[in-house]
């Protein structure tokens, strides 16, 4: 059916064939779909498995597994659907989805195991977030496989770190505030009692905080507010407005641009055109990247440092063939659309059906 092929709604289709678009998502999921009969029944939960706990058995739903969808190269990665948390195992070449399961917990992941048996060892290449549970389920199941860190995941948490030293100085500032709010307010208090024991009227006075005005126009809060953006950019690439705020946000707190800075080397160094270098080269120019880290001596950018130092080997396999999960991220980019077209994942059994049939 068009509808199990296309990643459109009932409402669309309703309009062009004049018929509730609602009416017609009954008749397509009641009965043109086939959802309802025994044999798709039996299919969509035929992978799920069953755990025994104290309070009873819980269920694993498993409502992808598909091993034809194995090959050479696989992503795996985590998405949010509803409110729960699923593993998606993608194919980096076909981009069809092997294995959804509706968990990201590594004990549980675990009874996924055994349905690779064999085929597991089929995969020569795994892109993966620096989950531990991710790290212990692809060794496990996928034998063969070359561990590469995702890079999309690595520079997330990179702009991060440089981001919260904005942050810190920008919560600083409001703790300042606040305590000065407090004390006013309490200065006012012990007037007004004063003024009541001498049977004077008082009027507690509005507090009024003095800020300064820099040299573009901003105060120190509103400078850190509006320096987030340019912050995630080269400096090639900002506009005069925002290299001016650059100019006064690094004078007045040089630790950002320490972090800046220490972001955009290691940016560089990431970069598509260094793959195919020689690794201990690459692994070098990192070395060198933390022993600068550690002069900065900025704590944010040290946390990602230690990160980076636990990972390396990973990380650096990027180097080799430029594998990143790419493919993962588009299918997650999909399923939100998906869930969109769907209004949502109410009909949560029925939404994995039309799931299986279209990505996988």
């Amino acid at each position: 059916m068009l509808l199990d092929k296309l990643q459109t709604n009932t409402t669309t289709i309703g309009k062009a064939l004049c018929v509730d678009g609602k009416k017609l998502w009954r008749w397509y999921r009641d009965t043109l779909s086939g959802f309802n009969t025994d044999q798709a029944q039996e299919k969509h939960y035929k992978y799920d498995i069953k755990l025994r706990e104290k309070g009873g058995i819980s269920t694993i739903r498993v409502p992808i597994l598909k091993m034809e969808n194995i090959g050479e190269d696989m992503a795996i990665d985590e998405k949010q659907i509803g409110e729960e948390m699923h593993t998606v195992i993608s194919n980096r070449k076909t981009g069809k989805i092997a294995v959804l399961a509706r968990t990201i917990k590594a004990s549980e992941l675990s009874h996924l195991i055994s349905f690779f048996e064999g085929i597991g060892f089929k995969v020569k290449s795994i892109t993966r977030d620096l989950s531990n549970s991710y790290d212990w389920f692809c060794r496990q199941a996928f034998p063969n496989a070359g561990h590469t860190a995702d890079k999309f995941h690595i520079i997330s948490h990179l702009l991060d770190a440089s981001q919260d030293v904005r942050v810190r100085y920008r919560q600083e500032l409001l703790r300042e505030r606040r305590l000065l709010y407090e004390a006013h307010k309490q200065k006012e208090k012990e007037k007004l009692i004063e003024a009541k024991k001498t049977g004077k009227d008082y009027k507690i006075q509005p507090y009024k905080y003095k800020e300064k005005t820099l040299a573009n126009g901003d105060t120190p809060l509103e400078l850190l507010a509006r320096s987030r953006f340019l912050l995630f950019k080269y400096q090639n690439d900002w506009t005069v407005s925002q290299a001016e705020r650059a100019r006064i946000l690094f004078d007045k707190y040089p630790e950002i641009q320490k972090a800046y800075l220490l972001s955009c080397a290691f940016r560089i160094w990431y970069r598509k055109e260094n793959v195919g270098n020689d690794l201990d080269y690459m692994g070098g120019e990192l070395d060198d990247w933390f022993a600068e880290v550690e002069k900065a001596d900025v704590e944010e950018m040290s946390n990602f440092k230690s990160l980076v130092e636990r990972n390396k080997a990973i990380i650096l396999s990027y180097f080799r063939h430029g594998y990143t999960n790419a493919i993962a991220e588009n299918i997650n980019s999909k399923i939100s659309r998906f869930i969109m077209i769907n209004q949502g994942t109410r009909d949560r059994e029925f939404f994995y059906f039309r799931m299986s049939n279209y990505f996988s």
